[in-house]
């Protein structure tokens, strides 16, 4: 961390449909980095994998060209309760002594909306409302000596994508889509033994998506998606005891959020048997830093982030035709990569999924799904100074999650 001087039935009804399913968000992170990766129930199950491929409409936020897969008009929700653990234990040497933090985890919930029309043989449109990123913690013990380095942190990001598929040849569909996003942050970290620096702003921010879906044998599909980074310069307010003197004064944060390449395949074994698999990638390495930048400065937060693998297969069986289960199980090697990149508001390390759901047929036009997750975080180091080189910090840093999900799809 560093301190430095100052940088210079019809569409319409589709629309409402995705607009009152997506009635909640997320501010909590479960996968890599800071994105969340729970955005369908149904991929929940499987651990993501063949996301990118079909299967169920939540596949639109991996490919776009997923808006293709059902005739008709269709839509699928799928709200998510997140509950994280993480600690952070400082050890020394700093100047503060040690200490641990206890639970910095905020429970939450997340929410995914689509809906997709189609409008001709080969033609459909959809929307897709979403929270791609977000964080939320705070230490039970707020005076340990790791605040410091960062009390509460919070990420919130809603975002729309209204995409376009095409079927420009039988077993190939092509699709794109814009991303609208909103965001909206809070830092703090302490500055005195008795006061807490914040910082809080909002952005707008825009995007695309693009993606492609071949089938090139029967029971066989083979998914590519792409998600375009994008950068927050979040305005807000300021306060510091000890930098500002108190005063709220104006300050900008800029935040490069990471592009997403996916690619999924999904494969027929038998009439009720079905393999999918998934790959992902993260850019994550646009990360590095996390620039704080006042009239009297530019505070820094260094991450020097590295690029995010995901890995995952999975499975499903239909055991009736009411009934389908699944399970996957998934290894994610995580953006960070040296105790001084782990940031105590992200003690992000290499992860395992191990995931388990199921959907059941309640009619002809309505399918309830049901996911669980279980994520074992590796434990990692700590090293870091503060934002006014204050330091080092160390110590380690311990994490898990379970994730618990249920959603609604629907043929109208």
């Amino acid at each position: 961390m560093r301190q430095s001087k100052k940088r210079s039935g019809n569409p319409f009804r589709l629309a409402v449909i995705g607009a009152v399913a997506a009635a909640t968000w997320s501010s909590a992170a479960s996968a890599g980095g800071f994105d969340i990766h729970e955005q369908s129930t149904v991929f929940l199950g499987s651990a993501s994998a063949g996301s990118a491929a079909g299967g169920s409409l939540g596949s639109m936020f991996w490919n776009p060209a997923a808006t293709a897969q059902f005739p008709g008009l269709n839509s699928e929700s799928s709200y998510t309760l997140i509950l994280p653990y993480a600690n952070v234990d400082i050890t020394g040497p700093g100047p503060f002594g040690s200490g641990s933090s206890g639970n910095i985890g905020i429970d939450a919930t997340t929410s995914a909306s689509y809906g997709a029309y189609q409008i001709s043989k080969d033609l459909w449109i959809g929307i897709a409302l979403n929270s791609p990123f977000g964080l939320a913690s705070k230490p039970e013990n707020t005076f340990y000596p790791g605040s410091y380095l960062g009390v509460t942190a919070k990420l919130i990001t809603m975002n729309a994508n209204p995409t376009i598929a095409y079927r420009i040849a039988p077993g190939i569909t092509i699709g794109a889509g814009v991303q609208i996003e909103w965001a909206q942050t809070k830092l703090q970290f302490r500055d005195s033994p008795d006061s807490v620096a914040q910082f809080g702003g909002t952005d707008w921010a825009f995007g695309g998506t693009a993606g492609i879906t071949i089938e090139p044998a029967r029971g066989t599909t083979i998914g590519l998606g792409y998600r375009s980074q994008m950068t927050h310069e979040f305005e807000g307010t300021f306060h510091s005891e000890a930098l500002t003197f108190g005063a709220n004064v104006p300050a900008t944060a800029k935040v490069n959020l990471p592009d997403i390449v996916t690619l999924s395949a999904r494969q027929e074994i038998t009439p009720t048997t079905r393999l999918m698999g998934t790959v992902e990638w993260k850019n994550w390495s646009v990360f590095k830093d996390l620039p704080l930048t006042t009239p009297g400065g530019t505070l820094a937060v260094d991450a020097n982030w590295h690029d995010g693998w995901f890995f995952s297969v999975g499975g499903e069986y239909d055991y009736s035709p009411l009934l389908t289960l699944r399970s996957g199980v998934a290894y994610e090697i995580s953006p960070v990569q040296d105790p001084s990149e782990r940031l105590v508001q992200i003690p992000d390390n290499n992860r395992v999924w191990l995931s388990i759901g199921a959907s059941y047929k309640w009619s002809d036009s309505i399918t309830l799904d049901a996911g669980y997750s279980h994520i074992f975080v590796q434990d990692g180091g700590v090293n870091l100074n503060t934002v006014t080189d204050i330091g080092p910090f160390t110590g380690t840093a311990q994490a898990s999650i379970d994730l618990f999900s249920v959603g609604m799809r629907t043929k109208w």
